[in-house]
């Protein structure tokens, strides 16, 4: 990975990639998969892609130290309890009512970092994080009325997104504990894959699979494309930004699976969405300001110092 690159150009990708994942999942979805095997299918084509690479670039990514791969595991059922979490809140809620508790885990990570690394909670932060999950509200419609909500339902969503924020450090904390994102990626998604192999109908999905051509190629393209690339610019990004930025930028990952849904499946687009990308962007502009603004910001605390 070209290192002149700023990190937060990489998290920015990976919310790209992320938010095009809809249109892959969505057609599977269609095609009579259930989320638990869409589940398996992002992270055992992951792992096993990632696998191959490492042969060629990297073998000593596998190595670990057989104490530590608890570490391992737990991140990576961390990972897969989010997916669980998400579809199960997703059959309970409306669809967009889960996707926001799921965006609840910009919070959860700026409580984490501050008991797991010492990271401080500041105003910025959380004024950043607090528009975001304001904007995603927007875009994905919670803000026009009343909803069916259930109190299970809720709790969740809520642990989609804490689970979620657990993984998300999960790359930090073993990075401290002196491993590499090659081997934190590879061992995270193993141990995703063969968490979520027990709860997978593998009749189903050779039978969809073997259908039609069509979604071999897409089960590919989501596994490769929509995961094992983001994942690895978070993990890569992580260890060098503020996890908060890193989180606050990923939910514009939602800007992205909305004009997906305008462009591919001709959803609408309204005054809500541009409200609700209006204040993600302003969210990550606070944490992460233009260069320009960088130097008039240095500049006016310099003067006010004097």
């Amino acid at each position: 990975m070209n290192l002149k690159v700023p990190p937060v150009f990489w998290v920015f990708m990976a919310a790209i990639l992320a938010g095009i994942l809809n249109m892959f999942s969505k057609d599977l979805l269609i095609a009579g998969l259930g989320p638990m095997e869409i589940c398996f299918c992002r992270e055992g084509v992951t792992a096993v892609a990632f696998f191959l690479i490492l042969l060629v670039i990297d073998r000593s990514a596998f190595k670990v130290r057989p104490k530590d791969l608890w570490m391992f595991l737990l991140f990576g059922a961390f990972n897969v309890a989010s997916n669980v979490c998400v579809f199960q809140s997703q059959e309970t809620l409306p669809l967009e009512v889960a996707a926001v508790l799921e965006m609840t885990s910009p919070y959860f990570i700026l409580v984490f970092a501050f008991f797991l690394f010492g990271d401080k909670i500041t105003k910025r932060k959380v004024l950043a994080a607090v528009l975001a999950f304001i904007g995603c509200m927007f875009i994905i419609g919670v803000m026009n009325g009343e909803k069916d909500i259930q109190a299970v339902g809720i709790v969740i969503g809520l642990l989609s997104g804490m689970t979620l924020a657990a993984f998300t450090l999960g790359s930090k904390y073993v990075g401290e504990k002196g491993y590499s994102e090659n081997t934190a990626m590879f061992y995270f998604f193993l141990f995703s894959a063969l968490l979520a192999a027990p709860l997978t109908d593998f009749g189903l999905l050779v039978e969809t699979a073997s259908s039609d051509p069509i979604y071999p190629i897409l089960i590919l393209s989501m596994g490769i494309l929509c995961t094992l690339a983001p994942n690895y610019f978070i993990v890569y990004s992580i260890r060098r930004v503020d996890p908060a930025t890193v989180s606050v930028i990923i939910t514009s990952s939602l800007i992205v699976s909305t004009l997906c849904g305008v462009v591919v499946f001709g959803d609408s687009f309204g005054l809500k969405d541009v409200i609700g990308i209006i204040l993600v962007m302003v969210a990550i502009m606070i944490l992460e300001p233009p260069k320009g603004l960088k130097d008039w910001l240095s500049k006016r605390d310099h003067l006010n110092s004097q």
